[in-house]
């Protein structure tokens, strides 16, 4: 059995995110079916992340199992020609049976595009927020969110995930011509974490809560704390870390 991983960027308008469903279009099914068609058996797609309903993606990667030798060069450029205009396969690696997508990571890294000019070019890729936003207080945020820490206040309510814990090494927000563009990399993400994060930022910048409520939302350790949920389209998964040496074209 030979186990091949793919590179993959996204443009997640229009679908229900990356995982199949029983309803509505994914990344995941999109690339399965043109998968299972080309290679002519089925196949089954394991993902570095289940990102939602618009969230976009620059970096991510799924691996599958083939008992079946594949010409790597052939496959990427049939797989691109077959799959939709949103959806590009960038490489194709060969990784050990041990390897996994999601489960071998070691970081991953997400952006928050926040435009202040309305832009029809930006529409369904960026959250567009009329009011501008102060650089220096966002920052000062983003200071309080780096380290190992209990993010509760920030997972979805209803997630039955039951260790919370994640370690943020990097938090930053910069200015993109008329646009905010936040990055954060942890270890790992809880569901709608980085988007309930900029809710919360978000206001902290806009001056509607201080820095001791930010610390009082982490300490909390409830979703209710914390800010709105900003929308999932200016949300982008743009770098899956791995160990040195894990995979090879």
């Amino acid at each position: 059995m030979n186990r091949y991983l793919l590179e993959i960027s996204y443009n997640g308008y229009g679908y229900s995110g990356w995982q199949v469903q029983s309803k509505g279009l994914t990344i995941q099914g999109e690339l399965q079916d043109s998968l299972s068609t080309l290679l002519s058996t089925n196949i089954k797609l394991h993902g570095a992340g289940r990102t939602d309903t618009g969230v976009h993606a620059v970096q991510s990667f799924a691996h599958f199992d083939i008992d079946q030798s594949i010409d790597i060069e052939e496959l990427k450029f049939k797989l691109n020609r077959f799959i939709s205009k949103n959806i590009s396969i960038n490489n194709i690696f060969i990784v050990s049976s041990d390897f996994h997508a999601r489960y071998s990571a070691i970081s991953r890294t997400y952006e928050y595009w926040i435009n202040f000019k309305k832009d029809p070019f930006l529409e369904n890729r960026s959250f567009f927020y009329p009011k501008i936003l102060n650089l220096k207080l966002f920052n000062e945020g983003c200071s309080l969110i780096i380290g190992k820490k209990d993010f509760s206040s920030f997972c979805k309510s209803k997630s039955d995930v039951k260790n919370k814990i994640c370690n943020v090494t990097f938090a930053n927000c910069y200015v993109n011509n008329d646009m905010f563009v936040f990055k954060i990399k942890a270890n790992r993400f809880l569901h709608n974490m980085v988007r309930s994060i900029v809710g919360t930022l978000i206001d902290f910048s806009a001056s509607k809560i201080k820095r001791p409520d930010i610390i009082d939302i982490i300490s909390k350790k409830d979703r209710k704390k914390s800010g709105y949920s900003v929308p999932a389209h200016g949300l982008y998964l743009v770098n899956v870390e791995y160990p040195k040496n894990s995979f090879c074209e």
